[in-house]
């Protein structure tokens, strides 16, 4: 067997085996071993590194198993040979213990480097994303059933430097993770989302934010990334809005380009919901917020273009934006901006309208400009077409027999008089009397406030350090 020095996988197996994971000789042997760790081979060999693999004990071993799958992966140049290192790699996904894989969080690392890798060739990024997705979804089921009997009973406080080492407190983040959600969003397939979805982003993450990777932040800025865009994949709008916040919830001195991107396809899929300019959580820096807005300016002047009753800005602003969303690999939800954008500003005119006709309508939000209007041979007709299709009870379309759609009448509903009680316990306001007891009661607070105020500032002009501070 090749070997250079003290890198070879006789050394790599038996040192694994005198040194099981969680004993002292773990960190002071094999770690430093693994960490220095080169490939004894400087080709593909199939005997040498099936017998390798065949030395190991998986459940017991399973660092040094992942050391030489990431060794034979690299080391595969044809189909035949990638196959070969690939049948590792199930293995791992079907029968890796948590506790191995845990116990040196590089090899994870390593093992996602190769597999991206890999996914660039011909063995393909579906094969990659489904043994990823199998592997990440085994370790999901294992680290959420880990329970912690150590913890404290009823309401007292947990920090985590409390919690054992096999706490249940979530998925912890690791780099295969990541390379699944890459994996998934280069395979383009709807049946890989929907699995990515049920087994790696509808899962509960460490709340306090123990992740196996480094550096820290860049991860999880990464993972919510990635996790937005298969959400928009499925339509999970609500679920991509949730995960593309997250980005922007760790502390930092500096605005990356990570959140870059992801402020970019909020401020789209802001537009793409409810039609409106995207504001980012208070608690994100000022400053933060104007690095984003000089890197995404035109983006900024896109969602102030949505605010007007006309479309004609905003879907020139559109076109020209083309190349700039191709590059920033925007271009789907852009699509999806163009298709809901008519609903907001139709939805806009029905704030100021109770009833219009098509024609007028169309002539408001400039519905001509739109890609609908320019392909149909009647543009009235397909504005019909369009209402109808957005199956709004506030905005219903009247066409009788016979009558032409620029005739057709369009008739707006306030659909806030239908709706139940609020969460609040609040009614909607119907009539005068009720505005009036409304504007009587906001009045009778705000003297009551000043009477309060006026009591506090005469008691602190009154008070010893008062008089002390303004002693002249």
């Amino acid at each position: 067997m090749s070997t250079v020095g003290a890198y070879t996988y006789e050394n790599l197996v038996s040192t694994a085996n005198a040194a099981p994971v969680g004993t002292p000789a773990f960190n002071s042997s094999l770690v430093p071993l693994l960490k220095n760790w080169r490939a004894p081979l400087s080709e593909f060999n199939a005997e040498i590194l099936g017998n390798a693999l065949s030395m190991v004990d998986l459940e017991k071993t399973g660092v040094a198993y992942v050391q030489i799958t990431v060794d034979a992966l690299n080391l595969a140049l044809t189909a035949e040979q990638m196959d070969t290192a690939f049948v590792a790699v199930l293995r791992i996904s079907r029968e890796a213990e948590l506790g191995q894989l845990e116990a040196y969080p590089d090899g994870m690392w390593r093992l996602a480097q190769a597999l991206e890798s890999v996914g660039r060739t011909a063995l393909g990024h579906v094969r990659v994303c489904e043994a990823l997705v199998e592997l990440v979804g085994r370790m999901n089921l294992q680290m959420i059933a880990t329970r912690d009997h150590t913890k404290p009973r009823g309401k007292q406080t947990v920090r985590p430097d409390q919690l054992a080492a096999n706490a249940s407190r979530g998925v912890r983040l690791t780099h295969l993770h990541i390379e699944c959600l890459k994996q998934c969003l280069l395979a383009q397939r709807r049946d890989l989302y929907v699995r990515v979805m049920q087994n790696v982003i509808q899962v509960r993450l460490d709340a306090f934010g123990h992740l196996l990777v480094q550096p820290r932040a860049r991860a999880f800025m990464e993972y919510h990334l990635y996790a937005g865009m298969v959400c928009v994949g499925l339509d999970e709008l609500e679920w991509a809005s949730r995960m593309w916040l997250l980005v922007f919830a760790l502390p930092a001195k500096h605005t990356s380009a990570i959140q870059v991107a992801a402020y970019k396809r909020l401020m789209l899929l802001k537009l793409v919901m409810d039609g409106k300019k995207l504001q980012l959580p208070t608690f994100f820096a000022n400053l933060h917020t104007r690095v984003l807005d000089n890197n995404a300016l035109s983006y900024t002047a896109l969602a102030d273009m949505f605010a007007s009753k006309s479309m004609g800005a905003a879907s020139i602003k559109l076109h020209d934006m083309q190349g700039q969303f191709e590059r920033d690999d925007n271009w789907a939800l852009a699509a999806l901006v163009v298709r809901t954008m008519p609903r907001h500003f139709i939805k806009r005119v029905g704030s100021a309208y109770a009833s219009i006709s098509v024609a007028q309508l169309a002539s408001i939000t400039e519905f001509g400009v739109h890609p609908l209007a320019s392909r149909a041979s009647d543009p009235h007709a397909a504005l019909v077409l369009y209402i109808q299709e957005m199956n709004d009870a506030s905005v219903v379309v009247v066409q009788g027999p016979g009558v032409l759609a620029r005739d057709a009448v369009v008739n707006f509903s306030d659909t806030r008089a239908t709706m139940g009680p609020v969460t609040d316990g609040t009614a909607h306001i119907e009539t005068e009397q009720q505005w009036a007891e409304l504007i009587e009661n906001k009045v009778q607070q705000v003297d009551e406030l000043h009477q309060y105020l006026t009591k506090l500032d005469r008691h602190l002009a009154l008070s010893k350090e008062y008089i002390s501070a303004h002693r002249g």
